[in-house]
C-alpha cells in the first residue's frame, strides 16, 4: 500500500512539474565561457559622463552575460539560453583544464602565446566570420597572423576574436616607499627597472613575483637585457634552447629567480589585488589594466605604474571557440555580442565591458567613442589614455610571447617546476624525509632481530 502510495505520488509530482516549468531546463541551453578572473562586467556599480553642455548620463556596469541571456531570448523567441561563467588564473590553468579534465567550454578567452598550441592541438575550431560581423570592429594592428588566424593560399581562416591588449609593467605603493625612506626618489626607483624585484632594500616592504612561468621568466630575461646592453632583433623572452646561448639565457633567468626567492614575499596572480590594495606589499610586476582597479580599491594609499626602459611584455586575449563545444554558433553569437556597439552608451556592451575592466580594447568603434574616451581620461585615471594607448603601450611584434618550440617549453616547465620545489621548501625536506625512512627501516630491522633472538634463547632454554 505505502509503495503504491509513493509512486502516485511521484507521478503526480512529474505531473506538477510540467505544468509549474520545472522541465524549462530542457528547452534552457547552457554557455559555458571560461575566462581570466572577473573580466566581464557584472553589473555592479555605474559612472556619470558629463557631455559639454554639462548634461549627465548616468552609465551603469551591464550584467553582461544577462544582458546575453537577454538578447538571446529576444532575437530567438521560444528559445532560452544561461551563460555559466567559470574562471581561471593562468594560462596554464587554463589548458590543463582543457586537457585534462571532462569539462566542455563554449568560449574561452587564452592569451597570445597558448593560442598556436591550441590550434595545433586542435583544441580550438575555425570561427565563422560571417556570423561574428563585429570583428569588423577590431584595429588591424590587433589581428595578428598565427594568433588571430592562418593563411594557407590566400585564403584566411580564423581562430580567435582579440578581447584585449596592454602591456605588463610595475606598480608600486608610493605612500609605503615615501614613508619607510627619507631620501626615496620615484626617478631613481623607476630608473632601476625590472632589477627593484631583486632590490633587497625593499624586501620588508612586500616584493611580489608573478605565479606563472613565462611572465615570471620574462622579468629576469628583460633584466638581463638590460645588463647586457642587449640590442638585438630578437627579445629573450622567446628565445630557443636550440639557438646558440639559447639554453643559457634560460640557466640566467633561473638563477635570478632563485636569487630573487629571499626578498619575495609571495609568488601570486590574483591575490595581487588585496596585496596591493590594503599595503600588505609594496612593489608587484602586473598588467597595466589591474593597476587602474587597483588604484579605484585603495583608498589609504597612493599606487603608481611605469614600464620599464628595457622593455615589456606586450600581450593579447583572444575569444575563441574550443573543438569540445556543444554550442559553437550561440558561442560565435556571444562573440558577436562582446565586440556590439550601440549609440546609447548605456547599450554599448563593448564600451561598458572595457570601462568595467579597464584593460585597452581592440575595439576601434569604442577607441573613438567620445564617452568612452572621456572615461579613460577622467574617470578611470589621470595617465589612463597614455598609459593604455600611447605608441609604447603595445609592441606585440618585437615583445609579444610567441609560442615556444616543444623542447623549450618542456625545458622552461622544468625550470619553473624546479624553482618552485625550491621556494616551497621541499627541496630542503628531501633529505631529512630519506633519512628518516632509512633510519626507520633500519631500528625496525633491529628489533625484529632482537625480538627473535630473545625467542630462540627462550626456547632452547625451556
Amino acid at each position: 500500500m505505502i509503495k503504491k502510495f509513493f509512486a502516485a505520488a511521484v507521478i503526480l509530482a512529474i505531473a506538477l512539474c510540467g505544468f509549474a516549468g520545472c522541465g524549462s531546463s530542457e528547452d534552457e541551453i547552457v554557455l559555458n565561457v571560461f575566462n581570466w578572473g572577473e573580466y566581464i562586467s557584472d553589473g555592479e556599480g555605474s559612472w556619470e559622463y558629463t557631455d559639454e553642455n554639462g548634461n549627465v548620463t548616468e552609465i551603469p556596469y551591464l550584467d553582461i552575460n544577462k544582458a546575453f541571456e537577454e538578447y538571446y531570448a529576444q532575437k530567438h523567441p521560444g528559445k532560452k539560453v544561461k551563460v555559466n561563467y567559470t574562471t581561471y588564473a593562468s594560462n596554464e590553468e587554463l589548458y590543463a583544464k582543457m586537457t585534462t579534465s571532462d569539462a566542455s567550454y563554449d568560449v574561452i578567452i587564452p592569451s597570445d602565446y597558448l593560442i598556436p598550441q591550441l590550434i595545433d592541438e586542435n583544441l580550438i575550431q575555425p570561427i565563422n566570420r560571417e556570423n561574428i560581423p563585429n570583428m569588423d570592429n577590431i584595429g588591424e594592428k590587433y589581428i595578428v597572423e598565427g594568433l588571430s588566424y592562418r593563411e594557407e593560399n590566400g585564403e584566411k581562416t580564423y581562430y580567435s576574436a582579440t578581447y584585449t591588449f596592454g602591456k605588463v609593467g610595475i606598480i608600486y605603493n608610493l605612500t609605503l616607499l615615501e614613508q619607510t625612506f627619507d631620501d626615496f626618489s620615484q626617478e631613481e626607483f623607476e630608473a632601476e627597472g625590472w632589477k627593484v624585484l631583486w632590490n633587497e632594500k625593499y624586501k620588508d616592504l612586500g616584493i611580489l613575483q608573478f605565479n606563472n612561468s613565462r611572465d615570471a621568466f620574462a622579468t629576469a630575461q628583460f633584466a638581463m637585457m638590460k645588463e647586457d646592453g642587449y640590442t638585438g632583433e630578437k627579445s629573450y623572452i622567446n628565445a630557443s634552447v636550440e639557438d646558440e646561448g639559447g639554453r643559457e639565457l634560460y640557466i640566467r633567468a633561473l638563477d635570478m629567480l632563485r636569487e630573487q626567492q629571499p626578498i619575495i614575499q609571495k609568488y601570486v596572480m590574483d591575490e595581487v589585488f588585496n596585496k596591493m590594495e590594503t599595503g600588505n606589499a609594496a612593489i608587484a610586476p602586473y598588467y597595466v589594466g589591474d593597476y587602474f582597479t587597483m588604484t579605484w580599491n585603495c583608498e589609504d594609499y597612493e599606487l603608481c605604474f611605469f614600464y620599464p626602459e628595457e622593455g615589456s611584455n606586450s600581450f593579447l586575449d583572444a575569444m575563441c571557440v574550443p573543438t569540445s563545444s556543444r554550442n559553437p554558433e550561440i558561442a560565435e553569437e556571444y562573440i558577436n555580442f562582446m565586440l556590439s556597439v550601440d549609440e546609447d552608451p548605456t547599450k554599448s556592451i563593448a564600451a561598458i565591458n572595457a570601462e568595467y575592466i579597464c584593460y585597452a580594447t581592440p575595439n576601434m568603434a569604442v577607441q573613438q567613442d567620445e564617452v568612452y574616451r572621456y572615461f579613460v581620461e577622467n574617470e578611470m585615471h589621470e595617465r589612463g589614455y597614455e598609459l593604455l594607448y600611447s605608441e609604447d603601450s603595445f609592441n606585440f611584434e618585437e615583445e609579444g610571447f610567441v609560442r615556444l618550440d616543444e623542447g623549450t617549453q618542456q625545458y622552461l616547465n622544468e625550470c619553473w617546476d624546479r624553482l618552485k620545489i625550491q621556494d616551497s621548501g621541499e627541496s630542503s625536506l628531501v633529505l631529512p624525509i630519506v633519512c628518516g625512512v632509512v633510519a626507520a627501516a633500519i631500528i625496525a630491522v633491529i628489533v625484529v632481530v632482537v625480538i627473535r633472538k630473545k625467542k630462540k634463547e627462550k626456547y632452547y632454554q625451556d
